[in-house]
């Protein structure tokens, strides 16, 4: 009985994460890198928009929440290229829809709005809220693919942990939001400090910030088609081995993003 609440609870947690995007772990560590390469301008700034004392993990993932309430921003978090499109092309990939365009649009929207001081503050804010999210979507390799609605649809099953000799039925996109952050560290914290003190001085990292959100989306599904999904079947176990395998790809785009973010802020908030 104890196995099977187990599995149903985790079972659950994945459901819930489906359509999101790292997880709040991923953004919260994506958001953390970035602060702390914040300009001293910028996170002055920052603090009048938000108020002291507030992070920018603390907000990272507000904007799935808003989605729930506004499920015509739901598009907002993707970008639909097609598999084996080695391009970005804007009306097929960005078109508006009912659930709105796609993450591009949306980061470049905000990003315009947040450098705007004449809006009122709280929609500053709300900009504010929806570049950090968005600039770790754009880097989650499967926000980047159409295909299986960003493979939702591609059924999987992955170990709840490392120690244990089991596979949870899910799907591939919720084990790139939540279950290969999840499998190997207990908080978002702990993989901060492993970027930071060691991935990052393992590689170099002064151009990785560089490019805009459409070449981002290219590196990002690029991994998508040869990594993520490369070789799969519907319905495979995911364990170990499948971990090994993505694990540099993982965390190159979670500290991308990082990197990436702090950029785009400071250069919006200078």
């Amino acid at each position: 009985m104890l196995r099977i609440v187990v599995c149903l609870f985790f079972a659950l947690l994945f459901q819930g994460s489906e359509v999101l995007a790292w997880g709040p772990e991923g953004h919260s560590a994506i958001a953390e890198i970035a602060q702390r390469r914040l300009t001293q301008q910028a996170q002055s700034k920052i603090e009048l928009i938000l108020g002291e004392n507030r992070s920018l993990a603390s907000l990272s993932s507000w904007a799935d929440d808003y989605r729930e309430l506004h499920p015509n921003t739901a598009g907002w978090h993707f970008v639909d290229i097609p598999l084996a499109a080695q391009d970005y092309e804007e009306v097929r990939d960005c078109s508006p829809s009912p659930q709105g365009d796609c993450v591009i649009h949306a980061l470049q929207r905000n990003l315009v709005d947040l450098q705007n001081e004449s809006l009122p503050n709280d929609k500053r804010t709300d900009a504010l809220k929806f570049v950090v999210h968005f600039v770790g979507d754009v880097n989650q390799p499967l926000h980047t693919v159409k295909e299986l609605f960003g493979y939702n649809d591609f059924p999987v099953c992955y170990f709840s942990s490392p120690a244990k000799n089991d596979c949870v039925g899910t799907n591939l996109h919720a084990v790139w939001d939540t279950g290969l952050i999840r499998s190997i560290f207990w908080d978002w914290g702990a993989y901060v400090d492993y970027l930071e003190n060691k991935w990052m001085v393992e590689h170099d990292i002064s151009t990785i910030s560089e490019g805009t959100p459409v070449d981002w989306a290219l590196e990002a599904h690029q991994a998508a088609r040869n990594v993520v999904v490369a070789g799969l079947t519907t319905n495979e176990p995911l364990g170990k081995e499948y971990l090994q395998a993505v694990r540099p790809t993982l965390d190159r785009q979670i500290a991308a993003a990082g990197l990436r973010l702090a950029r785009v802020l400071n250069d919006a908030l200078r």
